[in-house]
């Protein structure tokens, strides 16, 4: 069985419905008890409007100018034949009260304002039109008027209250005792509406949002074990489809997230694995090399000096790996600040040669940069444009021999400046080429022995290139060379 909690959105959706249909029921009877007086009103008055000019032509209602009591009783005691909702009024013509059919301390107001009996005689007046109760200060009821003429001469008003006291009496009484069975009746057709459209609504409402909320339900159990979810509910509203398209789309992302967070923590699984392996060689050889200085000591022996310069070349071996993974590991972390500026690249490849020219000299290895134009400006972060120039050549310089080349050529158009490192040594063979950035990587290629170079630089410049977004190609052929290009926009 479905439990639906106070504060979930079924229940308030309810609540809120509920509440609606009481008032909006409420409301409806009120309204039409207000209405139904209103055309009994107007119904009651249109037929009796006539009632009071009737009356006058019956007989006269004055004498010698003065109201004729007897006449006056007269006619009132023949009128409340007809109903004794009516109360009759004889009035002067400024509208004062002459004669009346009511026991005088009823009366509350002594004049009528002619006004409303002008109105009233206007011809056709807009009906139910209201006008004083003699019987109330504030009251105003629909009523009949005639102007009393004899001999041509205006004496005054015959103002009859159609729904008098008497009337009012019975209408309340009658109201009582039907209006509850009215309000119930109508609230009870407004609940059984509500409870139907309520389910109807609901149904169509909450379906697609109950769907999203097994969707989510599912992610959370399931994990990232199962394809990416997708919902997609045809012919639903606008907004349900805009809260799946940002479900799926948040969805696809935490895939994507995942899996790169899965894929980076085998790889540093792995990496720690293979420097824990790399450090292990020259660790043992530093410690070998100097237990045996010292032991050469230890037996007041001239210890050998070789021993100590092996030793601090291992130091430093490892010194320097230590800092690759340091630096590779800040620039994975997406939060490397860059100072971007104008560059020019030429002097910058010029000076990062002179720094190797020593060992290029040594080993035979021409080095060289076209064109040699400092005027070729780029937009770039100095420093790490430094260190991608320092990796590349480093890489070139130990996989040349004796007579072989180092070339950096720089070729623009009117947006960029296309960086081509290319070398004419070993070259890498052609199922190694997608894998040599990966971190640690060591490809067929490599000088083997030489520790302090675990496959971290191409890593690491990679890396650098993605800060200034650009990327880093690579072709070789084995005993050929190898080329490195990537791009670079103009400053």
């Amino acid at each position: 069985m479905t439990n639906f909690p106070i504060n979930s959105l079924f229940s308030r959706l309810a609540l809120v419905l509920t509440v609606s249909f009481l008032m909006l029921g409420l409301m409806l009877v009120q309204l039409s008890r207000q209405l139904d007086a209103s055309f009994q009103e107007q119904v009651t008055q249109k037929l009796h409007l006539s009632l009071a000019e009737h009356i006058v032509h019956e007989g006269p209602l004055f004498v010698e100018g003065k109201p004729d009591p007897a006449a006056v009783e007269r006619a009132f005691h023949n009128m409340m034949i007809l109903g004794k909702g009516f109360e009759f009024y004889l009035l002067s013509p400024d509208g004062t009260l002459l004669n009346y059919s009511a026991p005088p301390e009823k009366i509350r107001r002594e004049r009528i304002p002619t006004a409303t009996i002008e109105l009233a005689l206007t011809g056709q007046p807009t009906l139910p039109l209201r006008g004083p109760d003699p019987r109330d200060p504030i009251r105003e009821k629909i009523f009949s008027v005639a102007p009393v003429v004899i001999d041509g001469q205006m004496l005054g008003y015959l103002y009859i209250i159609i729904n008098g006291e008497i009337y009012d009496s019975m209408a309340a009484q009658v109201a009582d005792s039907a209006w509850l069975p009215f309000a119930l009746l109508m609230l009870g057709s407004g609940a059984l509406f509500l409870l139907a459209s309520t389910l109807g609504l609901f149904a169509w409402l909450t379906r697609p949002l109950s769907r999203l909320s097994n969707a989510i339900g599912a992610l959370e159990a399931q994990g990232f074990k199962t394809p990416s979810l997708a919902l997609n509910t045809p012919g639903a509203a606008r907004e349900i489809r805009q809260l799946e398209q940002a479900f799926n789309t948040l969805s696809q992302r935490l895939q994507l997230q995942y899996r790169k967070v899965k894929s980076v923590d085998e790889m540093r699984r792995e990496l720690l694995a293979h420097v824990s392996h790399d450090l292990r060689t020259p660790l043992a050889s530093l410690q070998g090399y100097l237990e045996t200085w010292m032991l050469q000591q230890r037996k007041g022996q001239q210890p050998d000096p070789a021993y100590v310069e092996i030793a601090q070349q291992n130091a430093a071996k490892i010194h320097k790996m230590v800092d690759q993974l340091m630096e590779l590991a800040r620039l994975e972390s997406d939060q490397v600040p860059m100072n971007i500026e104008s560059v020019s690249i030429a002097e910058l490849v010029q000076d990062v040669l002179q720094k190797y020219r020593p060992a290029a000299e040594a080993k035979k290895v021409l080095l060289d940069v076209s064109p040699k134009d400092p005027g070729l400006q780029v937009a770039a972060d100095i420093e790490k444009l430094e260190r991608v120039f320092t990796n590349l050549v480093d890489n070139a310089l130990r996989h040349c021999h004796a007579g072989d080349s180092i070339r950096i050529q720089l070729l623009h158009d009117d947006q960029l400046v296309k960086v081509s490192v290319s070398d004419s040594g070993i070259g890498i063979p052609a199922s190694d080429l997608p894998h040599i950035f990966d971190a640690h990587y060591k490809a067929a290629n490599s000088i083997r022995g030489d520790a302090a170079h675990s496959g971290l630089g191409l890593a690491i410049t990679k890396r650098l290139l993605a800060l200034h977004k650009s990327s880093i190609e690579v072709s070789s052929k084995v005993q050929q060379g190898t080329e490195f290009r990537f791009s670079l926009p103009l400053a």
